[in-house]
């Protein structure tokens, strides 16, 4: 289902449906057998994911959209992990040079992608708030992903500019309601400063990984980073 509703020739592998088993089970042990499982209809679209305010399907079915609409290129050419629980992914990157990052369909986010990266030599694991279909309407994930210049290996090792650089298109300047946003590149220091951009020089412009219709451009704050 999931290869012709998002047109890809890229299919779900093992680590993807075994995360979709967790899930929709509400068993996080990367360990499970779920081959002879049976899923009900109430799992399926009836109950709420545990703590969240959605269904399975309509999570799921968010993702595929997703994909279709604005990820289907970088799904089809690899680059995009998709279905991981985080207990796997803190195996795969904290075992990981300084730097790593992967990308991982969210949880919390109908329709949202997110960026857990390696950030230093202490094993900590960071999130970058979701994007959704609203953020890469605005702004590529290519060019979000070039943005962030404290990533730089695609999980397991791949430089990032050697795996996005065809989808790098080097927009500098958007324009709101008649007034220039400039961009502004996010550094490590960004978010230890509790916001504030360190560069000096953008104390009413946007920082392009937060930019939301809703936001307006004399506002000056970075898109969340959260300890996982």
């Amino acid at each position: 289902m999931f290869m012709s509703e998002v047109q890809t020739p890229r299919c779900l592998d093992e680590h993807n449906l075994r995360f979709l088993a967790q899930k929709i089970f509400d068993e996080p042990d990367i360990n499970g057998d779920f081959d002879s499982r049976n899923v009900t209809w109430a799992q399926f679209n009836k109950e709420v994911l545990p703590g969240r305010s959605f269904t399975f399907w309509q999570w799921f079915d968010g993702v595929m959209e997703l994909t279709k609409k604005h990820l289907k290129n970088y799904w089809t050419d690899r680059l995009i992990f998709g279905f991981i629980g985080k207990q796997y992914l803190h195996l795969l990157l904290q075992q990981s040079q300084d730097g790593t990052f992967l990308l991982r369909f969210s949880d919390s986010e109908i329709g949202g992608i997110t960026i857990p990266n390696k950030h230093d030599r202490n094993r900590q694991i960071l999130n970058i708030q979701p994007f959704t279909k609203k953020d890469l309407e605005i702004r590529s994930l290519g060019d979000r992903i070039h943005d962030i210049e404290f990533i730089h290996f695609v999980y397991p090792n791949r430089r990032k500019d050697e795996a996005f650089n065809k989808y790098y298109t080097g927009e500098n300047v958007l324009s709101l309601s008649g007034t220039e946003v400039m961009h502004c590149r996010v550094t490590p220091s960004c978010f230890s400063k509790r916001g504030y951009c360190p560069c000096g020089a953008c104390t009413y412009l946007l920082i392009f990984t937060c930019f939301s219709l809703d936001t307006p451009a004399s506002s000056h704050i970075l898109r969340m980073f959260v300890l996982d």
